[in-house]
């Protein structure tokens, strides 16, 4: 009868609706979010989604993406940003040469390595080396001058305020 197939089965099938409900919501989000035009100030967010995605059983190949997209997307763009800059900062930096602040992690030599998306010059050569996942990793750093950290990829926080970077960048060569 009725009743005994709810008693049986009612509680899964609960516990189905429940979960749907709960994969809806968040591709719900998912679309919003990428609905949106992305700014570098959305990074946190779309790795937090991307994250969140990850997490849950929800398979969503496209979804997962174009948010993996949009996130390199954003670091791309505050790459190319960090470029453009770069013969203003250089400019910038010339006046402030006698006055650059010490790295943070080691407290012996000079910091030259900025943390983008906080913007804090506070880490030197021989700290980066160490912090970055491998010696190809810093040879394409000092090559470049910049090193994406892309979602998947172990964190990189900011020696100063511990906060993930999206990427590295070297403020002047020594």
């Amino acid at each position: 009868s009725c009743s005994k197939w709810r008693s049986e089965f009612g509680p899964m099938w609960d516990w189905m609706v429940r979960t749907k409900a709960k994969w809806d919501e968040l591709e719900g989000r998912i679309e919003a979010a990428l609905a949106r035009r992305s700014t570098h100030d959305d990074f946190s967010m779309l790795s937090e989604l991307l994250k969140e995605l990850g997490a849950s059983d929800v398979v969503n190949k496209k979804l997962k993406a174009e948010l993996s997209q949009r996130l390199r997307s954003i670091t791309d763009s505050t790459i190319a940003e960090v470029e453009s800059d770069d013969e203003e900062e250089m400019e910038k930096e010339k006046t402030i040469e006698a006055h650059r602040a010490m790295c943070k992690m080691c407290e012996k030599h000079a910091a030259t390595f900025r943390f983008i998306l906080c913007a804090h010059v506070c880490i030197c050569e021989e700290c980066i080396r160490e912090e970055l996942p491998s010696a190809e990793a810093f040879e394409a750093l000092m090559e470049r001058k910049v090193y994406a950290i892309l979602p998947g990829d172990s964190p990189i926080c900011c020696a100063e305020c511990k906060k993930p970077a999206v990427a590295i960048a070297q403020t002047s060569a020594e």
